[in-house]
């Protein structure tokens, strides 16, 4: 069994998200928490389902979209927003910090994923990778690649 941190201890998680055992943002948790009840209600039926959850706070997830371009239209501002398209399986709270980490990032570096104009909603990266891959991604884009 994995050591956990001490209060205010900073060490990468056990997962190597690079956030401490205790150091994973509400908001991760939050969308982990909302994949998480989909699934544990409907099972692998949620599959292809979409999520929108604020990228700021994770807020959101409890509705289910049967498209990327039906969650962006109904939110406010599609670009404070992060859109998740449920693939059957939970997602651990260490794949929602690196998600957002992603979405944030790639946000602050001028790529948009929310295009309500196109049939697929807009643009993805591949998601959900092995935790390796996502941490490369995320080097790349602090980069500016």
């Amino acid at each position: 069994m994995p050591e956990l941190n001490e209060p205010g201890e900073k060490r990468p998680c056990v997962h190597g998200c690079t956030h401490g055992a205790f150091g994973h943002t509400d908001a991760a948790k939050r969308i982990s928490d909302a994949v998480g009840l989909h699934f544990s209600v409907m099972g692998f039926d949620c599959k292809r389902f979409w999520l929108a959850c604020r990228l700021d706070n994770g807020k959101g997830g409890e509705t289910l979209y049967d498209t990327k371009q039906d969650a962006i239209r109904h939110q406010l501002d599609e670009f404070l927003c992060i859109y998740i398209c449920l693939t059957g399986v939970p997602m651990s709270v260490c794949e929602a910090e690196i998600l957002l980490k992603v979405h944030r990032q790639a946000y602050d570096n001028g790529f948009r994923f929310a295009d309500p104009g196109t049939a697929a909603g807009g643009r993805e990266i591949i998601p959900r990778v092995a935790i390796e891959h996502q941490l490369a991604t995320i080097r790349a884009l602090e980069q500016g690649r």
